[in-house]
């Protein structure tokens, strides 16, 4: 029964991911060049309602303690610029890369291949690429400041909400927004409150039930239980049990999750070239193709590299106040926004022509 909660927890999570639009390349690279910040407030809303149900869980003493992600310096900075690239390029991460692959953009199935393909690297060079940095220690920002954690991380969440209102009151996508409310409920992208908090709603709920939400993690997990059927045991993952098989099934549950969503909303059959990821690289299918495949490579092994993707080290791990998380976060983050700035913004001379291409990009993802 708790194997088979990690598959409904994914295909959930997979649902919510394609219903607020961040299987979107223009949506990711929007907010990484803060041209659309729905996607930022998806994240900033989930990982805020998981921190607020985990500082009174810890003020009411429930006894949902949420794992601590280590701290190991260099391999977060490592793992981090790896990871941040691959977002960048591909508008990807490991959880986006299966849910716009099941929603109908067929030609991500390469990036899939590559996210297989990355953790069968980080097993390969594990015992070099894990002593990055050092031994991990399991520091918070609760014990460097000396404060109870349940009062930090509801302030830490009530921070995050309210910056997620902050940013929507002054978000340039708005004018899209609007002629998607013109649709029916089925068909058109759903608030970034309500996917973001059922998604904070779904990291609580994994912890309390002993498991750790994060889609890198879970891929590697499924790659070792796929490996151990021809006989090869992974050094990354020693141990196969119900934990490791409930993250491999976590990750295998946004694939039907996002297919449905889009089933649904009746767009499963519109796959075409992103006009931005277009104009960044080639309509080339080729060069489309080897781009989100090494891409796919790059953001895996960079986050089982950095501890974590942006759900396991950002939206699951910042809630747990987690040094460790917080700094591969903001490395991988800080990477993707420049990354992304050299990739567009150079290409024109004024901010306005960047604006306006991605107003009419928009409307053609």
């Amino acid at each position: 029964m708790k194997v088979l909660s990690g598959l409904i927890i994914g295909a959930i999570f997979g649902f919510m991911l394609h219903r607020g639009g961040l299987v979107r390349y223009s949506r990711i690279i929007g907010a990484l060049l803060l041209r659309d910040f729905k996607a930022m407030n998806f994240m900033f809303t989930g990982l805020a309602v998981a921190a607020l149900l985990y500082g009174i869980s810890d003020l009411i003493n429930l006894g949902t303690v949420p794992r601590i992600n280590g701290y190991f310096g260099m391999g977060h900075i490592v793992g981090g610029i790896l990871f941040g690239i691959g977002m960048a390029v591909a508008g990807l991460c490991p959880g986006t890369c299966a849910a716009r692959f099941s929603s109908g953009k067929l030609l991500v199935g390469v990036g899939v291949l590559g996210v297989f393909v990355g953790v069968f690297m980080y097993e390969l060079f594990f015992s070099t690429v894990s002593a990055i940095g050092g031994m991990p220690r399991f520091i918070t920002l609760s014990m460097v400041f000396d404060i109870p954690y349940g009062y930090l991380a509801i302030t830490f969440g009530l921070l995050f909400i309210g910056m997620s209102f902050f940013l929507s009151k002054i978000d340039p996508s708005k004018k899209f927004d609007n002629i998607q409310e013109e649709k029916n409920l089925l068909q058109r992208e759903w608030g970034w409150f309500s996917t973001g908090a059922v998604a904070g709603v779904l990291i609580f709920i994994s912890t309390a039930i002993g498991e750790y939400l994060s889609f890198a993690g879970g891929f590697l997990a499924m790659g070792a239980h796929i490996s151990s059927l021809f006989g090869y045991p992974f050094e990354s993952v020693p141990t196969l049990n119900e934990s490791t098989l409930w993250r491999a099934m976590l990750s295998l549950g946004v694939f039907p999750g996002a297919f449905l969503s889009s089933y649904l909303a009746k767009t499963i059959s519109q796959e075409k070239v992103t006009p931005l990821f277009q104009e960044a690289f080639s309509s080339n299918m080729a060069v489309r193709g080897l781009t989100i495949f090494a891409s796919g490579v790059l953001m895996t092994f960079g986050a089982l590299i950095g501890g974590g993707c942006t759900t396991g080290a950002f939206m699951s791990g910042w809630p747990t106040l987690s040094i460790g998380s917080l700094v591969m976060g903001g490395t991988f983050f800080a990477v993707a926004m420049i990354t992304a700035n050299l990739m567009f913004v150079g290409r024109y001379r004024l901010v306005g022509e960047v604006k306006e291409r991605f107003k009419l990009n928009l409307a053609n993802d």
